[in-house]
């Protein structure tokens, strides 16, 4: 089965997708299995059973040679098929095509020969059938009908003197069909729909301890991961790559002022202005700490990034200012720090001068906040970061 399903994948599609792969098993079964029934067959009649007729061995060629056109013609019907249905056509094909060869010969065999072993051949192949085409029932009862009907026109017409205990046998052996079927549905029914629900709740979580449960961003984990991965970019492809630390204020008052929810609100407001200002899709938007967020901006030298930067505050001012200005009379403040990568420093590095600046964006708040008790304004800001001491 398959183990791995993708985030778009519905439980109906993986049904289907498990029903293919289970078929595609299935062809390999009931193909190889029918060669040797076969195999079996024609050992018996052509070097075990000296007294059989040349006309009956003669039928008997015509017959699989028949089986091996018609083989060849279904074939080449079914690769003009869409992708979408083939499978399905594929295996009534198949099904329909041994069903009916093996119902065609049963009664050739059993007039001309008499041979009892074609009951126990026959047997095998209704078994094997249900075992390779139970995930798929069309295709099952294509392959095991004709030999049922073969088997009441061969006990009917042929032997009339049981007719009766022909249709007991019939209709004992489709029983037993049916519920061996059954079971076997029901069990891979149960156990593709156990196995896809346990990896949906897999993705879920995965999902879920990346993704930081106010804003919808990616947490301060996925992006430590992110990081990683597209310093490496770059140092490989040798490209620029640019992090910016976004702070908002006044958000600490915001919460003392207006509460926990309210904070929440203007949280989410902020994540919307971030995404207005980030275009490209391998942008990459985090939430770092309780107000600071982080974007890195791939392929992007500092001048590109001042502006973003300043699309970015222009964003947050308009999903913000308004609901901001109600309760505390001022506007958002968007303190925007700039750094950009050196091929010198590793991932450890540039994780630390990270949080370097972000500790200085907040101790910048502290002073601001002090500065202008008196003044209920706040300047944005757009600064390039420089570490104390670049390695190197």
């Amino acid at each position: 089965m398959i183990r791995h399903i993708e985030t778009w994948t519905t439980g109906k599609d993986y049904f289907e997708q498990q029903q293919f792969k289970r078929q595609e098993q299935g062809w390999k079964l009931i193909t190889i299995t029918s060669l040797l029934l076969l195999g079996l067959v024609i050992i018996e009649l052509f070097w075990l059973e000296p007294t059989v007729s040349s006309h009956v061995k003669s039928i008997f060629s015509g017959v699989f040679a028949l089986m091996g056109g018609v083989a060849f013609v279904l074939w080449l019907v079914v690769q003009v098929i869409p992708i979408k249905v083939r499978w399905q056509v594929a295996s009534l094909a198949l099904a329909g095509l041994l069903g009916g060869c093996w119902a065609v010969l049963f009664p050739l065999l059993i007039h001309y020969s008499h041979f009892s072993t074609f009951y126990v051949y026959s047997d095998l192949f209704i078994f094997l059938s249900v075992v390779a085409f139970f995930s798929y029932r069309p295709a099952m009862y294509l392959a095991i009908g004709p030999v049922f009907c073969s088997f009441l026109f061969a006990g009917v017409y042929l032997d009339p003197t049981h007719e009766a205990l022909t249709v007991l046998s019939v209709a004992s052996r489709l029983v037993m069909a049916i519920v061996v079927r059954e079971c076997l549905y029901h069990w891979f029914h149960a156990s593709v729909f156990h196995e896809y629900e346990e990896q949906r709740l897999r993705l879920e979580l995965a999902s879920v301890s990346l993704v930081d449960q106010v804003t919808g961003l990616q947490n301060s984990r996925h992006f430590e991961l992110m990081l990683e991965r597209e310093i490496m970019a770059a140092r490989r492809h040798h490209s620029e790559l640019t992090l910016m630390i976004v702070s908002v204020e006044p958000l600490r008052l915001y919460t003392m002022t207006c509460g926990h929810q309210a904070y929440e609100q203007l949280l989410q407001r902020v994540t919307k202005g971030l995404r207005r200002g980030i275009y490209r899709p391998r942008d990459f938007i985090a939430r770092v700490g309780s107000d600071e967020f982080a974007i890195l901006l791939p392929d992007t030298d500092v001048g590109g990034a001042e502006m973003v930067a300043g699309r970015i505050q222009r964003h947050i001012h308009r999903c913000c200012d308004n609901l901001v200005k109600a309760d505390l009379e001022q506007p958002v403040c968007v303190m925007i720090s700039i750094m950009e990568w050196a091929p010198n420093w590793n991932v450890n590095q540039m994780r630390k001068y990270m949080h370097d600046a972000i500790n200085e964006l907040r101790a910048d708040n502290e002073l601001d906040d002090q500065d202008n008790d008196n003044e209920n304004e706040q300047v944005d800001v757009i600064a390039r970061y420089e570490p104390i001491s670049r390695p190197g």
